[in-house]
């Protein structure tokens, strides 16, 4: 049903979109909406690019880490923002989101379309394998590590080198950010280390087997599944590089047409009731030729821009099935289309030239086609020229020989000053009003 304020030549501006969590995958979200004239609010931390978009009508400086969920919370049940549509632009906010859906709708909220119950399973990564293989969709060997885990016994069984993995993501995040997504074992000795640290921040942890394949080797699939099952939806696109190499973020990346990777995901998301905007990543096992399950996102993702350039724009989407308002064209996508993080990929780069995996001048040829950019727009400018001013002061004696942040770059960097920001202040709202 079109409600009122959203119907088309109603005269209203429509509802407001709170975008929760906000770091480089809000800033396309952001452009998204408020090109289509949605009011943009944002609730994230200091450093978040999106904060100098153009299209961010205010954002909120409430931190991150600990008690983020919470903070979020106290906003939103403030006064101060409008009532709007609650879009999760990390993990963080998609468990706010599936455990406290009536809270917000108490307090006049709405969110996107999710099958709650899902969303918490997807946040699992244990849940997750676990689900995968009950449906027959092929997933890493796993095993669970209690507080007072047996990582002899697991390395045993899942065989070496092994990986340390969080149970649930965003968990670890909240200590080292996006850049470690697991810890590699390569003998007992690493493995016991690993899962003290493990312990040690309070993150429960799985140890699970890794999926031998190229970098080039990882697939996604995308889709948006109506309340009745339906997906209104396929994309698929394949990662080219990534850094750190073998487990890191991906740095160049590449929209394809893949019917087995098409069929897999839809699968999944079929056998175990997805709704709402979902995306699975599957790497193809080397021993095997199968793909493999790797994660699963029930949120917007890092890849959001390209597929948006691709021709879907899953964030209008998510809101105008929220909204009442048509549906944006998801007929079509055209493949081919590339997106590329230059400072990242140049680092990816270095490091497989040093492993004899890329000659200068293959890197270089990959190069030679139209690129865009997961940051950059020339209609919206300031949140890439930020982030480029913030990294050219972070202190280059802070990076390993890998390429990696040590710990103590990583803090540098992502420090948050105390002082209240101007859009809103951090912390909440009444130690704001304070």
């Amino acid at each position: 049903m079109v409600s009122r304020s959203n119907a088309p030549g109603s005269g209203h501006e429509p509802s407001a979109a709170l975008l929760l969590g906000g770091g480089t995958i809000a800033v396309p979200v952001a452009r998204s909406l408020g090109r289509a004239g949605v009011p943009v609010y944002v609730l994230g931390a200091t450093q978040d690019p999106v904060r100098h978009s153009r299209h961010c009508r205010r954002f909120v400086d409430v931190g991150s880490g600990e008690g983020v969920q919470e903070r979020w919370l106290a906003w939103l049940g403030s006064g101060e923002l409008p009532r709007g549509i609650v879009m999760p632009c990390n993990d963080d906010a998609l468990e706010l989101m599936a455990r406290h859906r009536a809270t917000l709708e108490s307090l006049g909220h709405r969110a996107i379309e999710a099958n709650d119950e899902v969303v918490l399973a997807m946040l699992d990564k244990h849940r997750t394998y676990a689900l995968a293989r009950e449906v027959g969709v092929p997933a890493p060997r796993t095993v669970l590590v209690g507080p007072h885990g047996a990582g002899v016994q697991a390395g045993a069984e899942v065989g070496f080198p092994c990986a340390v993995k969080p149970r649930h993501a965003h968990h670890l995040q909240r200590h080292f950010g996006l850049r470690r997504k697991l810890l590699v074992a390569e003998d007992p000795v690493q493995l016991a280390r690993h899962l003290a640290t493990m312990r040690e921040l309070g993150v429960e942890a799985l140890v699970t087997e890794i999926i031998p394949g190229a970098d080039d080797d990882h697939h996604s699939y995308y889709t948006y599944m109506d309340a009745a099952g339906r997906p209104l939806l396929h994309l698929t696109k394949r990662k080219l590089r990534q850094y750190p190499n073998g487990f890191g973020l991906a740095t160049y990346h590449v929209v394809h047409r893949n019917e087995e990777v098409r069929e897999l995901g839809l699968r999944f998301f079929e056998a175990i009731g997805v709704r709402g905007v979902a995306n699975v990543e599957f790497k193809r096992d080397a021993r095997d030729g199968r793909l493999k399950l790797i994660e699963c996102n029930h949120r917007f993702t890092a890849g959001h821009e390209i597929v948006r350039h691709a021709g879907i724009d899953l964030a209008l989407l998510a809101y105008n099935r929220v909204a009442g308002r048509p549906d944006p064209p998801v007929g079509a996508y055209r493949a081919g289309v590339r997106m590329w993080h230059p400072v990242e990929d140049a680092r990816a780069f270095a490091e497989y030239r040093r492993a004899g995996k890329l000659t200068s001048r293959a890197w270089m040829r990959s190069l030679l086609h139209r690129q865009h950019f997961p940051l950059f727009a020339w209609s919206d400018p300031m949140p890439s020229l930020r982030s480029v001013a913030r990294f050219a002061r972070v202190p280059f004696r802070g990076l390993r020989r890998t390429g990696g942040y040590d710990d103590a770059a990583t803090a540098a960097a992502t420090a948050e000053p105390a002082a209240a920001v101007p859009q809103g202040g951090r912390g909440s709202p009444a130690a704001r009003r304070s």
